[in-house]
């Protein structure tokens, strides 16, 4: 069965938030992927050192929707993303590398509009040396 490995959140005022919910809850925020792919203005939630979430300055100042994005870990980011398709969700974000040679991810959006990231510790199916194994999503 697979798990939910990863939620982020998603806002164009992460100061606000990060005094907001540090107070609240106790949380930390250490910047992140600053010179990764991602090329954002990241930061990991922790508590207790232990990263338990992701906090993203949004691209827009427009409100975000409601809702955490949650992230699966999957085998095959290339054959799940192309689950996601086949299935009618779209593709938002394809593999993207975090830097380190285990950290990779894609979003996609489900066929109502939801967004949902899928993640894996696996280098694309086509790198060489690599063998294809398991093609499962979970």
């Amino acid at each position: 069965m697979s798990q939910i490995v990863w939620w982020e959140i998603e806002t164009s005022a992460p100061e606000v938030f990060q005094q907001f919910h540090g107070a609240l809850w106790g949380w930390t925020f250490e910047p992140a992927f600053a010179e990764s792919e991602l090329d954002a203005d990241y930061w990991i939630i922790k508590v207790d050192g232990t990263g338990i979430g992701g906090l993203q300055r949004s691209t827009s100042d427009a409100r975000p929707q409601v809702g955490t994005r949650l992230y699966v870990e999957v085998a095959d980011l290339e054959e799940a993303l192309q689950e996601v398709e086949r299935r009618g969700g779209q593709v938002e974000r394809a593999r993207t590398a975090l830097g380190g040679d285990d950290r990779w991810f894609g979003t996609a959006l489900d066929p109502v509009g939801v967004s949902f990231g899928l993640w894996t510790s696996h280098p694309p199916a086509s790198a060489p040396g690599r063998s294809r194994g398991s093609r499962s999503c979970g």
